[in-house]
């Protein structure tokens, strides 16, 4: 799979045209011709369901005109809490790839070291380690990591999970975080079927 990976908007551009000109300066101007109508914006619509601390989401975009298009994931948002302040520092989210396995892909905030990525961890178990595939003004990302090594280790609710990052003074931070509800989560994702529950805007 080798979409989400992506901003997953449609940006619609307007169409209009520039009055005539008249062709000579004894010939009135001819009219302007009807403006042309712009593009109807794709309708999106997101469905979620939560297992443990994991959502498992699709989101369903149908262009005017056009077959509907669903990119799921599984998701968690890693938080950092220290003296009592929380801030989210990561974005954890699996998808499906074209072999039938998992990639992870991460957003981390703008600050980080570029080297040596992310590592993610399963308990005390070898690190997957993931380099950042590009950075832009809402951070930077680590696209289609296979994951194979770390969802391997994730034999039960139980098992920790550990994402170390670096940042530009050289300190390094451990997130850990719940892998709660992430089997059953994976296994909703493998099945195809969306979630029911829509999930609106706001």
């Amino acid at each position: 799979m080798t979409q989400y990976r992506k901003i997953l908007l449609v940006v619609c551009a307007l169409v209009g045209f520039a009055p005539l000109r008249a062709i000579a300066a004894d010939q009135p101007t001819a009219p302007n011709p009807p403006a042309a109508a712009a593009p109807a914006a794709p309708v999106q619509k997101l469905y979620a369901q939560t297992y443990g601390d994991w959502v498992y989401r699709c989101l369903s975009t149908t262009p005017a005109g056009q077959p509907t298009h669903i990119i799921c994931s599984v998701q968690q948002h890693l938080v950092l809490k220290q003296n009592g302040h929380v801030t989210q520092l990561l974005t954890v989210t699996f998808v499906r790839n074209d072999a039938k396995g998992h990639d992870v892909n991460i957003l981390a905030p703008l600050g980080v070291a570029l080297k040596p990525g992310v590592e993610l961890s399963v308990d005390s178990l070898k690190p997957l380690d993931a380099a950042y595939s590009f950075c832009n003004e809402n951070g930077c990302f680590v696209i289609d990591q296979p994951a194979a090594r770390f969802t391997k280790d994730v034999h039960s609710n139980l098992s920790k999970g550990h994402a170390k990052i670096g940042l530009m003074n050289g300190k390094l931070i451990t997130i850990d975080f719940s892998l709660k509800g992430l089997i059953p989560a994976l296994a909703a994702l493998d099945s195809g079927v969306p979630p029911r529950r829509e999930v609106k805007p706001g």
